[in-house]
């Protein structure tokens, strides 16, 4: 809902500042203002797609995903385990010679569920129609895995 908001303001700032400013341009300015409504429109079309990204990708919109949906729901799976490397990431940057033993063994903990989510999304591109529900299974538990990991390693 934040990210939408975040979207729509967006979109009400800068459509009105960029019709304001090529309705003042002269016709050698017309290039520059081609180019900078060209770079508003990928903006936009950007932060819609970081919009729906955000929405669509949840434990709780993937979970059902059939063996049909199969690409969408590693596509999700991989964009979620990825905001949280991000994090994470940014996290080790901030002088991790200074982090308790406990923060260091959470963060461990997570790079160790992390690679056994990577193995089983592995084994889940190459489940079959059978073995599918047993494959996303894992891929749920090695999922809850990585979550509480990655709340213990922020936290």
């Amino acid at each position: 809902m934040k990210n939408s908001r975040s979207f729509l303001f967006l979109v009400a700032t800068i459509v009105p500042a960029l019709l304001i400013v090529s309705s003042g341009c002269s016709k050698s300015d017309t290039s520059s203002a081609n180019a900078a409504a060209q770079d508003a429109k990928t903006a936009i079309t950007n932060a819609a797609i970081d919009v729906k990204n955000a929405a669509v990708d949840t434990w709780d919109s993937v979970r059902d995903f059939t063996y049909d949906k199969r690409v969408e729901f590693s596509a999700s799976i991989d964009r979620m385990d990825k905001n949280m490397d991000d994090k994470i990431a940014e996290e080790k940057t901030k002088a991790p010679d200074t982090f308790s033993k406990e923060k260091q063994a959470a963060i461990k903990d997570y790079d160790d569920a992390r690679a056994d989510l990577k193995a089983r999304l592995a084994d889940l591109g190459n489940a079959t129609a059978d073995t599918w529900a047993d494959a996303k299974a894992k891929v749920s538990e090695a999922w809850q895995r990585v979550k509480a990991d990655y709340d213990k390693a922020t936290s």
